[in-house]
């Protein structure tokens, strides 16, 4: 047996399950896609029964992440500027501080200053939003952007990352981990 025989046999040997694997793969991928449909980032999510369990909403693409920003809180008149003040409208506004984990970089530093509120969860929080959060993963609070919302049958949750990080942050999030919502940051 010479060695382009014995490639021959192994290479044959490996096509067929390897096509059947990939076929396998493409199908599946079609069918859930048909489940699933997908308009600017808002889908039905479908459980495998295939009754809907809620609506999901999903940050867009790095390349279309400027089409959602944080939803505003404030409006135009809640913001009053004078020449010696600025005087925010708003109830119950905390001032915030960060650590230097460069994980919201260029929006948040280490010596930026922001407010934030107590959000009302879930109806508060919008794809895009910038919260702070206790995780089950890491001591201390958390602050990062809402990059996925959806529901499922312990309630609402949020995926979040942070602006400067390759991944998504681990676990869903719940309102009971929310502490805040960032509502502007001053430079």
């Amino acid at each position: 047996m010479t060695t382009n025989n014995l490639g021959e046999i192994i290479l044959a040997s490996v096509r067929k399950p390897l096509s059947m694997f990939l076929l396998g793969i493409f199908i599946t991928s079609l069918f859930f896609g048909m489940l699933s449909t997908s308009a600017f980032g808002k889908t039905d999510s479908v459980n495998i029964l295939g009754s809907v369990i809620g609506t999901q909403q999903e940050y867009p693409a790095n390349g279309d992440r400027d089409k959602i920003s944080p939803a505003n809180y404030l409006d135009e008149k809640q913001i009053h500027v004078y020449s010696d003040k600025i005087v925010i409208d708003a109830k119950d506004v905390q001032w915030a501080g960060f650590a230097d984990t460069k994980s919201m970089l260029p929006i948040i530093n280490k010596d930026s200053n922001a407010l934030q509120i107590i959000p009302d969860c879930p109806s508060q929080i919008k794809l895009g939003d910038i919260v702070s959060y206790k995780s089950k993963y890491a001591n201390g609070i958390i602050i990062h952007r809402v990059v996925y919302i959806a529901e499922d049958e312990q309630g609402y949750y949020f995926i979040l990352k942070g602006d400067n990080n390759p991944s998504n942050d681990p676990g869903k999030i719940r309102c009971d981990q929310i502490q805040r919502k960032l509502i502007a940051v001053l430079y």
